[in-house]
């Protein structure tokens, strides 16, 4: 293992109290993995007792209510949407983890293709022994095992991609989820009913989603399986083929026979009249015939149940990854763990109500955790956060280096004033301010903008030149700091920001660009609510290094912009900005290509092969658009940008376009990734999310043209401005 590897959340899901021990072994074999484990959910299927006793019985586990329907897969979408890791692990909560299971998971990750990896589920027989009741040679594995969910014969023995893994032994990263939706609630075990194929629809998606992703079977990941007695009777051989043979009719329905019987046609052609042949002649040695009827008895009911399944009409109804859509708006929060109360008491508006909070949860400066919690009679319980005492290093004690702030400004003058003030109370000793007026009301600046900005103790540029991109080079020229941290004029850093970034920069002096994690400052309208969550910056809250090594855990890497964070509250080491000779002026926020040049200079110093450092420590608030014209253009023009800056990438250096050409059916699938879900009843919003997705796919056919005339209008400033 190694720092490398990816932050790992394990999910266990409970429904009853009879298997507790079992629990409690699964809990302690996930504490005793060689590697680290981020976190731990334990989400209660609708058992409120069960529920009360995890949470008094298990300290350092988020344990949680199912918040979807009854049943596995309504519990497994629960914990997706609180988990924090990159990579998520499932496990049965009457299964336990070999000590290396983690590792060995892990491990498959190496490969970016591989989105997706399972291991092997041993049985742990009732007397110790293998029941005579399912077949096998000898007591190896045996070809019904998957009855009672363990690892069964035909199954791969070395590592191998696989069409779907085993439900008690597999894992995803997260962008598994992104690409192909949730586990459907349709499918998936309910209470001690045999349902299943939950996660063989959920793989079969996720190929359809992605073709060129892998889903790797490891049989080196152990996990040990108990076998109830109850599941060793004929009775339950038959409820089980009857079961697997209705999920499979429903998952056939929804992705497709070819794809959901495959590996279900090999298995019959090849191991099932193997298996019939060699119980045939146990029996005629008279060593007993219960092997051979119970091959007939599970194939025929499964068979059996494919056909009635193939009678109904119900279709399966997919739930994509996002976190769950509020209606309405959201109280926007802090709270410092060091003095949290239980309950957080949400101010009243005058219109309408709050329904959830989002929580920022830290740690004095550190930044712990951000969450979003349900708002009931007008409080948030912050007991659901679920974290204990962190043991958080102490803040180290570094020189200051001088750091110059350039606050470029065109439409929103009050906002760069209140910018200004909030970089001033973020508490850092040696700060240089620069506000450059962009749009001034006269050719020799705005002389009520200059008052206030000089008032405060910042300087005052002029750039009448239009662009963002321009504009904040005019700031970088005129500053002297060593570092330059580059705020929009609706960025308000908060206390600690540059202590956050000067830290990063001061311990590592290959880092070129430090990026910070960035909230919404206000969630009151629809507008900034749908905002949040298509566009959100608030991606992760654990340290991220982005370098020439990152392309492996993200084949999108460089042109991921998710992953560095916004452009709009970076700081940038002035030798590393001055090499890449700053931001393009083709692009930008005031340019007919309307945005893309931040992604555009992470690009150029990805190739240049500098290093990003994102830091969840430094945190700032951004406020969104809060009128829905507004952000339909704000979206529209993020497609513009996105195209444009590609185009240009391409125009600079030609032989990248096929760096693009290779990225572009896996981004297309994160562009074109499914609205996220709403209540039935939340039309409008439901149809507002599909236009803002139109909106921004609408632009980039625009990204061409809104270049040419960007370089147009350049050519023209260049030649008029005085040499």
């Amino acid at each position: 293992m190694t720092d490398t590897d990816p932050a790992t959340t394990v999910v266990i899901c409970a429904y009853t109290e009879r298997r507790w021990d079992d629990l409690v072994a699964a809990v302690a074999g996930v504490r005793a993995q060689t590697a680290p484990v981020a976190e731990i959910i334990l989400v209660i299927d609708h058992n409120p007792e069960l529920e009360q006793r995890a949470a008094a019985g298990f300290s350092g586990v988020l344990v949680v209510p199912n918040t979807g329907r009854r049943g596995l897969s309504g519990a497994r979408n629960t914990a997706i949407e609180l988990a924090k890791g990159d990579v998520l692990a499932f496990l049965d909560d009457d299964a336990v983890p070999e000590p290396d299971w983690l590792e060995q998971l892990l491990d498959g990750y190496r490969d970016p293709r591989v989105l997706a990896v399972g291991g092997a589920a041993r049985p742990v027989w009732p007397d110790g022994e293998r029941s005579r009741l399912l077949p096998a040679r000898g007591a190896g594995t045996g070809e019904l095992d998957w009855v009672v969910g363990c690892t069964y014969t035909g199954q791969p023995v070395t590592d191998t991609p696989v069409r779907n893994l085993m439900g008690c032994n597999m894992s995803f990263r997260r962008e598994a989820f992104q690409l192909a939706g949730l586990f459907t609630e349709d499918l998936g075990r309910v209470g001690r009913t045999p349902l299943g194929c939950e996660e063989t629809e959920l793989c079969i998606r996720l190929e359809q989603a992605s073709p060129g992703a892998l889903i790797v079977f490891r049989p080196s990941s152990v996990v040990r399986h108990r076998v109830t007695p109850d599941r060793l009777t004929w009775r339950y051989l038959r409820r089980r083929g009857w079961g697997e043979g209705i999920s499979k009719a429903l998952v056939s329905r929804s992705v497709g026979a070819d794809a959901a019987l495959s590996t279900e046609r090999d298995y019959l052609r090849r191991v099932i009249p193997a298996a019939v042949l060699r119980e045939f002649g146990n029996s005629l040695r008279g060593k007993g015939f219960s092997g051979l009827v119970a091959l007939f008895v599970v194939v025929g009911a499964t068979a059996a149940g494919y056909a009635r399944g193939k009678l109904t009409r119900q279709r399966l109804r997919i739930r994509v990854s996002t976190p769950k859509l509020v209606h309405g708006p959201i109280h926007v929060a802090t709270v410092d763990i060091r003095d949290m109360p239980a309950r957080l008491q949400v101010p009243s508006r005058a219109v309408g109500h709050y329904r959830a909070a989002q929580v920022l949860v830290r740690d004095g400066e550190r930044t712990l955790d951000v969450v979003l919690l349900p708002v009931h009679r007008g409080a948030v319980r912050l007991d659901l956060i679920g974290i204990g005492t962190p043991a958080v290093a102490p803040k180290p004690e570094f020189e200051r280096p001088l750091i110059s702030v350039v606050i470029p400004t065109a439409h929103r003058k009050d906002q760069a004033v209140e910018s200004v003030r909030a970089a001033l109370a973020a508490g850092y000793p040696r700060l240089e301010i620069l506000v450059v007026d962009n749009f001034p009301a006269e050719p020799d600046g705005d002389d009520r903008l200059r008052g206030e900005v000089e008032r405060l103790g910042a300087r005052y540029l002029v750039e009448p030149r239009k662009g963002v991109s321009t504009a904040r080079n005019t700031g970088a020229v005129a500053s002297t700091g060593e570092f330059i941290a580059f705020l929009d004029e609706n960025i308000s850093v908060e206390p600690g920001w540059f202590d956050a970034v000067a830290e990063e920069f001061v311990a590592d002096p290959d880092v070129g660009c430090v990026t910070a994690m960035v909230l919404p400052a206000s969630l009151e309208t629809d507008a900034e609510v749908l905002f949040e969550r298509l566009k959100g910056y608030s991606h992760t809250v654990r340290r991220q290094r982005l370098d020439r090594e990152t392309v492996r855990e993200d084949p999108l890497y460089p042109l991921s912009m998710a992953r560095y964070g916004p452009g709009s509250c970076t700081t940038w080491r002035r030798s590393t900005f001055e090499g890449l000779r700053g931001f393009d002026p083709l692009l930008g926020a005031g340019t007919p290509a309307m945005s893309g040049e931040d992604l555009d200079l992470f690009v150029r110093l990805a190739r240049a092969r500098g290093t990003v450092v994102y830091t969840p420590h430094a945190v700032a608030r951004h406020t969104h658009r809060a009128d829905w014209l507004e952000l339909r253009e704000q979206m529209r023009g993020y497609g513009v940008g996105l195209s444009a800056m590609l185009l240009l990438s391409v125009v600079r250096r030609p032989i990248g376009v096929f760096s693009i050409i290779r990225r572009v059916p896996r981004g297309m699938a994160r562009l074109a990734s499914r609205t996220p879900e709403l209540p039935l009843s939340d039309r409008a919003a439901r149809s507002r999310l599909r236009q803002l997705r139109r909106d921004e796919r609408y632009g980039m056919l625009d990204g061409p043209l809104a270049l040419a005339r960007a370089w147009k209008r350049h050519r023209l400033d260049a030649r008029s401005r005085p040499r």
